[in-house]
């Protein structure tokens, strides 16, 4: 019992995960940028920010990759990256929801329509 080593399907998800702790920990963070944000707003915001760790952050690292001159990227280097963008991905979207709350209420406030008469 005691040299039991847990659950190997939570083990592997666990290990899966460990390299988006970062960008967890950016998106988790940068919720106090939102304070004028209510409860279902943060929950938005933490989702967006782990959105772009789950798909920005591997694009962005992989270009830094390609034209890193010294060799291989190191992983500090990745990990700041991964954190740096779901920081950048909550901060977005807590400056765009007053935005969209805008939009949302008069989205006909965007369109600026001129209307001109065929007369010279």
């Amino acid at each position: 019992m005691a040299d039991n080593p847990g659950e190997p399907n939570l083990l592997a998800a666990l290990a899966k995960l460990a390299p988006l702790t970062p960008g967890i920990a950016g998106a988790v963070m940068s919720m106090a940028f939102g304070e004028h944000l209510t409860v279902r707003g943060k929950s938005l915001s933490v989702c967006f920010g782990l959105a772009c760790v789950l798909w920005l952050a591997p694009a962005v690292i992989a270009l830094l990759g390609a034209v890193w001159p010294w060799g291989h990227i190191p992983p500090e280097v990745g990990r700041a990256v991964t954190f740096l963008t779901g920081l950048f991905g909550m901060i977005v979207l807590a400056g765009l929801v007053p935005w969209l709350t805008k939009v949302a209420g008069d989205p006909l406030a965007l369109l600026k329509v001129r209307i001109t008469t065929g007369e010279g």
